[in-house]
């Protein structure tokens, strides 16, 4: 896709991807809790304003119902929507076991982590845009997040270096850092000046978890026709999927910054890992998940 796409944020307005996501945990929260792959019971303060949210609620049959057509149309997107929360809460907990207290969100979209752990402090960093949305929904709701510390940057424009001041932030400090969704709709550049400024504010032992996708979802060379379908549609709405990597380019780009790989997994390693014993969701393959350290 070309650079020359018009972008959604530089509108103004908030990031749809964002609230997607948001719908797909919302929706999932309404199953049994036995069937659940995220189990977000925050992510419906963001759905709610969705007019088609309340039909795919309705019941518990009907939500599975919405989550399967979605996963039919555009399948492999919702196992790796869901279950990279439960992914992130394990690395969590053993982050927190390891003695790791502060976190950092990189577009952090309508992610809920904070709230459900009001003990940790953390850092959101999103585009203004969408950040600006996410605190008018909490303000709304009457949610408070005094564990949140909230900086707009555009990871476009702005480097994570001159934001991250000693106030916000302890570098000195061990960190975990939550990077989802986010690398595939930057620029390389983009990309390499991120990670570069997380590895320098980052002490030694800090651990970072992002996503990615593969190069043939950018290309068009993708076997899923869902996938292909997915990819035409962001980019009409102005998020177009730019960027994309397999396990050793991104594990090249992650050691040339710094870190050492402690985990990569697959679409499919999540569903097996975290999905339970009889997930509804597709098994198609084209994204994955690192887990770095900082050495």
């Amino acid at each position: 896709m070309t650079t020359s796409t018009p972008r959604r944020l530089q509108s103004g307005k908030a990031s749809s991807t964002a609230g997607l996501t948001a719908m797909m945990r919302a929706v999932d929260a309404r199953l049994a809790v036995d069937q659940r792959l995220a189990d977000d019971r925050y992510a419906h303060l963001y759905a709610a304003f969705n007019p088609r949210f309340k039909h795919y609620v309705r019941s518990a049959a009907t939500a599975k119902l919405s989550l399967k057509l979605f996963d039919r149309l555009f399948g492999g997107f919702l196992a790796e929507i869901l279950l990279r929360s439960r992914h992130f809460d394990r690395v969590l907990a053993d982050a927190r076991n390891d003695g790791i207290d502060q976190v950092l969100l990189l577009g952090a979209g309508y992610d809920s982590t904070p709230m459900r752990h009001p003990d940790l402090r953390f850092v959101e960093i999103d585009h203004p845009a969408t950040q600006r949305a996410k605190r008018a929904v909490l303000a709304k709701s009457g949610i408070t997040t005094d564990n949140v510390t909230y900086l707009p940057v555009d990871l476009e424009t702005e480097r994570l270096a001159a934001v991250l001041t000693p106030e916000v932030f302890d570098r000195g400090r061990r960190t975990l850092v939550g990077w989802h969704g986010v690398t595939f709709f930057l620029e390389g550049d983009a990309f390499q000046h991120a990670l570069a400024d997380i590895a320098a504010i980052c002490a030694p032992g800090s651990r970072l978890v992002f996503d990615y996708m593969d190069r043939s979802v950018i290309d068009g060379t993708n076997e899923y026709r869902s996938v292909r379908t997915a990819a035409r549609l962001v980019a009409r709405r102005g998020e177009p999927y730019r960027l994309g990597m397999d396990q050793q380019s991104a594990t090249r780009a992650a050691e040339a910054a710094g870190f050492r790989c402690l985990e990569h997994l697959r679409v499919t390693d999540l569903i097996d890992r975290f999905g339970g014993a009889r997930p509804y969701c597709s098994r198609k393959d084209f994204m994955g998940v690192l887990t770095v350290e900082r050495a």
